[in-house]
C-alpha cells in the first residue's frame, strides 16, 4: 500500500485549540477526517502497520491508503468512464428563448425575440425519445435555460407537458430546475410551474445589494430589478407550495472587481429577510462568455479565495447554506457527456449551455446539428466534446493535480478559450476544511442536545 498522491492537509491545529492534531482529506473520496499528528506522520512516512488497525481501515476505505501498484490517474479516470457509462438520468438543457429582458454587460449572447415554436416542440420531443431508447434510464432531467426561459415561458408549459408524460408513460422519475433572472418569477406563475411544470429548483443572480446590481442587471431600457427580483424571491419562499413540493433557491453572485465590496452586505440582507433554510447562496468570478473580455476586471484567484472564506463564514453564522466542501466529481459538466444536450429555439444542438446565441460559438464546430436534419449529418466531435481526451494527453495540468477528482478539470470551454478556471478550493480549501470540521461539530451537538 501506499500514500494517494490525493490527499490534501491543514497545517497543525495548536492555533485554533485542536493540540497535536489535523485535518486530512482524500479527493479520491472527498472525505475528510480530523488525525492526530502522530498519525499524519506515519501516514506520510508509509508506516502503515504502526497505525491502529480501526483507523488504518478507515484510511484505506476513504482512499487515503491505496495499492502501491496502482495508477491512480488511469483509476480515477476508469472510474469516471464506469459512472457516466451506468448514469441513469437523461439530462437534458433547453434554452426555449432567445430573448432577455436585462443587458447584463458580461453577457456573451445575442438576444432576439425568437421563440420555441410548436414545430421545434415536436423535435425536442422526438430527439428527447431516441435518446432514450439508446439505454435504459431511471429518470428524466430537465434544465431549463435561455436567453431568460421565462420569456419563453408558453414553449415550457407545451414541453414540460409532453416530457412529464412522456416519463409517465415510461415509468420514468421526472425532474426539473431553472436558471432565471428571476424576473419574472411572480407567486402565480411559480406556483404554474411548481404544479404544472415540474420545476422544483431555480438558480437566480444578484450582484450584490441594490446599489451594486441595479449598475449591472439592469433592463435592457435602462430599469432598475434588484427590488422586484428579491421581493419576487421574499414571496415565492413564503408560498406553501415552495416547502410542500421541496423546492429550492440557490442566489448566485457574480463577482469582480467592481461589486466585490457589495457581497457582504447582500449576506447581511438575505439574512434580515429571513431567507435562511430556503435559500442557499453560490459565489461565482465573472469570465469571459463567448470572446467578450467579461474577465478582464475579474479578482486574483488568492484574493477571490480570500474573501470566499469571510463569505462563507458570515453565511454560516447566519444559518444561510452554502457548499463549504466539494464532492467526488465523476463528471465535471455536460460537454463530455455524449447522451447529454443543449437545444436552443431554433432547434440548434450544442454540448455546451453558454454555446446558443453567441456570435463566436452559435455556428461552425461548436454546433453539433439541428433537430431538422437527419441525425446521420451531426458532428460527434463538436467543440468540448473530447474533454476526457485532453485530460488524458496531458493537454491541461489536471493530470498531475491533486484537486482532479473533485475538480473534474473545471469548465472545459475555459481551457479552450486559454483561461484555466480552477476553483477557489485550490486556493483556501485549509480555511473550507476548518471551517467545515466546526459546521459539523457544531450540528453534532445541535443533535445532541435534542436526544
Amino acid at each position: 500500500m501506499k500514500l494517494s498522491n490525493y490527499v490534501l492537509t491543514t497545517d497543525e491545529l495548536s492555533d485554533v485549540g485542536l493540540d497535536k492534531k489535523r485535518i486530512i482529506f482524500s479527493t479520491r473520496s472527498a472525505t475528510s477526517i480530523l488525525v492526530e499528528e502522530n498519525i499524519y506522520e506515519n501516514l506520510t512516512a508509509g508506516n502503515f502497520d504502526i497505525i491502529d488497525s480501526e483507523m488504518r481501515n478507515v484510511l484505506e476505505e476513504k482512499e487515503f491508503i491505496v495499492p502501491e501498484d496502482q495508477d491512480e490517474f488511469s483509476y480515477i479516470m476508469a472510474v469516471n468512464a464506469k459512472v457516466k457509462e451506468e448514469g441513469n438520468y437523461l439530462s437534458m438543457t433547453i434554452q426555449p428563448s432567445a430573448n432577455c429582458q436585462l443587458g447584463c454587460h458580461y453577457c456573451g449572447q445575442s438576444h432576439s425575440k425568437h421563440y420555441a415554436s410548436d414545430s421545434v416542440i415536436d423535435k425536442y420531443y422526438e430527439r428527447i425519445v431516441y435518446l432514450l431508447s439508446q439505454k435504459e434510464y431511471e429518470g428524466l432531467a430537465i434544465t431549463w435555460y435561455g436567453g431568460e426561459p421565462l420569456t419563453g415561458y408558453s414553449s415550457i408549459k407545451k414541453t414540460s407537458a409532453k416530457l412529464i408524460e412522456l416519463a409517465k408513460e415510461r415509468g420514468l422519475n421526472y425532474t426539473s430546475d431553472m436558471i432565471t433572472n428571476g424576473l419574472s418569477l411572480k407567486p402565480a406563475l411559480f406556483k404554474e410551474l411548481v404544479e404544472e411544470c415540474k420545476v422544483s429548483g431555480y438558480q437566480i443572480t444578484l450582484d450584490g445589494t441594490a446599489e451594486s446590481h441595479d449598475t449591472r442587471r439592469i433592463t435592457k431600457t435602462g430599469d432598475a430589478t434588484f427590488d422586484i427580483i428579491f421581493k419576487n424571491i421574499v414571496d415565492v419562499t413564503n408560498l406553501p407550495e415552495f416547502k410542500e413540493n421541496g423546492c429550492r433557491i440557490s442566489i448566485r453572485v457574480n463577482i469582480d472587481k467592481t461589486n466585490y465590496q457589495y457581497v457582504e452586505p447582500l449576506i447581511d440582507y438575505v439574512n434580515e429577510n429571513k431567507l435562511q433554510g430556503k435559500v442557499s447562496m453560490y459565489f461565482a468570478t465573472i469570465v469571459d462568455f463567448g470572446g467578450n473580455d467579461a474577465g478582464k476586471d475579474s479578482l486574483k484567484k488568492d484574493f477571490f479565495a480570500e474573501k470566499e472564506i469571510e463569505w462563507l463564514l458570515k453565511c454560516y453564522e447566519y444559518n444561510i447554506a452554502v457548499n463549504v466542501m466539494p464532492k467526488r466529481t465523476y463528471s465535471v459538466c455536460m460537454a463530455e457527456k455524449k447522451d447529454s444536450e443543449v437545444f436552443d429555439a431554433f432547434g440548434n444542438i450544442y454540448a455546451c449551455w453558454e454555446f446558443p446565441y453567441s456570435d463566436t460559438y452559435g455556428k461552425g464546430d461548436s454546433l453539433i446539428g439541428n433537430l431538422f436534419f437527419p441525425k446521420e449529418t451531426y458532428n460527434e466531435n463538436a467543440t468540448l466534446r473530447n474533454w476526457n481526451d485532453m485530460l488524458t494527453s496531458g493537454q491541461t495540468w489536471c493530470k498531475t493535480c491533486k484537486h482532479l477528482p473533485i475538480c473534474g478539470g473545471g469548465c472545459p470551454k475555459s481551457w479552450f478559450e486559454g483561461t484555466p478556471a480552477c476553483p477557489p478550493f485550490k486556493s483556501n480549501y485549509k480555511d473550507r476544511l476548518l471551517l467545515d470540521y466546526f459546521i459539523r461539530k457544531k450540528n453534532e451537538e445541535l443533535r445532541s442536545a435534542t436526544i
